[in-house]
């Protein structure tokens, strides 16, 4: 039985806050759109996240794919959160209207990250990346719950007992929270080994993985202007970095050719593992090749989640970054870590065996 749904805007969003329910010996599986929630269920993991990928919607049209979402899980008995932006980006206020309408429980906001400096104090969100304080009941536009969130010890403290009870709208910071109160004592575990051959898409230009990318031998990156990617040679460890190119093209369409040629870069070198950095290019990428369900099996580094593809080219081990995350030496310590096995990500507790969606 699922025990705890999240519902999430985003890809990165729905791995980043459900890993923390993994790294506690829970099952948990990840849809990448509603379409695989069904297949999903079917696994019955202990925990399951879906992206809505609503993040840039309109109000009106997030409210229809989280209803969407309801239509499948019906009235869900159990924890229910509303994964958000902890910086309160995008339609929350219709999700979470069409949210309480389906699953009528009183709303608890708590959208601070304690360990990233970013906090709910006086019913707002300030701290590291806030320039003005955010108020959180404006953006939600309804009666809610907001305490005042400092460190770990506030959100284990404000908690409900009957967590089924209420419906809990958060980040990272919650989720967290939630795994310690299910599982207080986790079992012992070890971060996963990752195999080679690496084909390693690095699809996010944000300041912080161009800092990231800067650490390593700029040499043996092959640049992908456009989002084209030349010819590459065979190697245990390919990078592959979307550039702007010579002319001016949009965003979209340079993610959309990005995510084709790393696709058949895929079929060519058949990698045992899939690096993706940047939410929007690893939720394009996986579509195009068939992925719709991920197994979680832990973090290859902390905030970096490692999953198992459980359709698609089952049993690829995919590993994925948020584009803003991680801290100067992110990408040389992970690409510092593969080996010639993946045998951890086997064995790891709770794991389902992959096959198709059911």
């Amino acid at each position: 039985m699922v025990k705890a749904l999240i519902i999430a805007d985003d890809l990165t969003g729905a791995l980043d806050s459900s890993v923390a329910f993994a790294e506690r010996g829970m099952r948990v599986v990840v849809a990448l759109d509603p379409s695989h929630l069904e297949g999903a269920l079917g696994l019955e993991p202990d925990v399951l996240a879906v992206s809505t990928g609503s993040r840039e919607m309109s109000g009106d049209e997030a409210g229809a794919v989280v209803g969407s979402v309801c239509e499948i899980v019906g009235r869900f008995p159990g924890i229910l959160m509303k994964k958000v932006d902890s910086r309160l980006k995008g339609p929350i206020a219709a999700e979470v209207d069409v949210l309480s309408v389906n699953v009528p429980r009183p709303v608890l906001a708590a959208p601070a990250i304690p360990r990233l400096d970013r906090f709910v104090v006086d019913g707002a969100v300030t701290g590291a990346g806030v320039t003005d304080p955010i108020d959180v009941a404006a953006v939600l536009n309804r009666p809610v719950d907001i305490p005042d969130i400092r460190s770990d010890d506030d959100f284990d403290k404000i908690l409900p007992d009957d967590l089924e009870g209420t419906l809990l709208v958060g980040a990272a910071g919650l989720a967290e929270a939630i795994a310690r109160k299910l599982v207080p004592l986790p079992p012992a575990r070890h971060r996963p080994v990752l195999a080679a051959p690496v084909l390693a898409a690095i699809g996010s230009r944000d300041p912080v993985t161009l800092r990231q990318i800067a650490a390593l031998d700029m040499d043996a990156i092959v640049i992908a202007p456009n989002g084209a990617v030349s010819k590459v040679e065979v190697q245990p460890l390919v990078i592959v970095r979307l550039t702007e190119g010579k002319e001016a093209i949009a965003p979209r369409e340079a993610e959309k050719r990005f995510s084709g040629d790393i696709c058949a870069l895929v079929e060519e070198l058949k990698p045992a593992t899939l690096f993706a950095c940047g939410g929007e290019s690893a939720a394009a990428i996986l579509r195009r090749l068939g992925v719709g369900l991920l197994e979680l099996k832990g973090e290859a580094l902390p905030g970096i989640p490692v999953s198992r593809a459980l359709d698609g080219p089952v049993g690829l081990v995919v590993v994925t970054k948020s584009g803003g995350f991680g801290e100067p030496d992110a990408l040389v310590r992970l690409f510092g870590g593969f080996s010639v096995t993946a045998k951890d990500i086997d064995n790891a507790p709770g794991s389902i065996a992959p096959g198709p969606a059911r």
